[in-house]
């Protein structure tokens, strides 16, 4: 009897043991599939230094959070993180929003797993801004780049509407024409059995072709006005 109760004390301490052990951020909520992130494992060769921390930072946020199946999905670099609540802004549970600050095309393209999985009803693609401050990309690796995430989401989730909008201008002028060649060939790229093109960069430039000042708060970022007109 003596040693029933003591294997019944080592069980209950392992278990114990095992519950303290899965309070890292990297937890995974019963049933889910891991896959469906990136681990902390995977670094962006692209990500400044700060994006490698807040990239896995936000992963952990999207676990505790995920997607549910036929959502609307806003997927980005900080300008969709900084719109906060989409589901708010059109008044629909369903649109979530998948933005991380610093994130560039490649970090996009590891963490599709989760938009194909659950199937979303739509996705809203705006990326390339943080690729394009690395002078060593050039325009057309960017464009290849979305284009392969578009690929991704098609060949894995075929029923999701994929809309991709274009990269908005800055005020840094030595970024104007980086821009407007990712666009352009963007606009080429566009099939309509794949994606349809939202050209955002025209609603927020001015006659110069850089970002207009009354829609951002720095330059490259939307203040609230700027989030009213996309």
């Amino acid at each position: 009897m003596k040693n029933l109760y003591v294997t019944i004390v080592l069980v209950l301490l392992t278990i114990s043991c095992n519950a303290q052990d899965n309070t890292t951020s990297d937890i995974i909520i019963p049933g889910q599939n891991p896959d469906l992130y990136p681990n902390n494992s995977v670094k962006i060769e692209t990500h400044s230094d700060w994006a490698k921390t807040n990239y896995p930072y936000r992963i952990s946020v999207f676990k505790r959070d995920p997607l549910q199946y036929g959502d609307i999905v806003f997927l980005g670099n900080s300008i969709t993180e900084h719109g906060n609540d989409w589901g708010s802004r059109f008044d629909n549970a369903k649109v979530k929003n998948r933005g991380i600050s610093g994130d560039t095309t490649e970090g996009v393209l590891q963490r599709l797993n989760e938009i194909t999985y659950y199937k979303s009803e739509k996705v809203f693609l705006l990326i390339g801004f943080n690729d394009l401050i690395i002078n060593s990309i050039t325009s057309e690796y960017i464009s290849e780049n979305i284009i392969s995430i578009v690929k991704n989401i098609h060949e894995n989730s075929p029923n999701t509407k994929i809309y991709v909008q274009t990269v908005l201008p800055s005020t840094r002028t030595y970024l104007k024409e980086k821009i407007n060649a990712i666009n352009s060939l963007l606009v080429a790229a566009e099939n309509s059995n794949e994606y349809q093109l939202v050209d955002l960069h025209n609603e927020f430039t001015t006659n110069e072709g850089l970002m207009n000042m009354s829609y951002s708060t720095d330059g490259v970022h939307l203040n609230e006005e700027g989030y009213g007109v996309w």
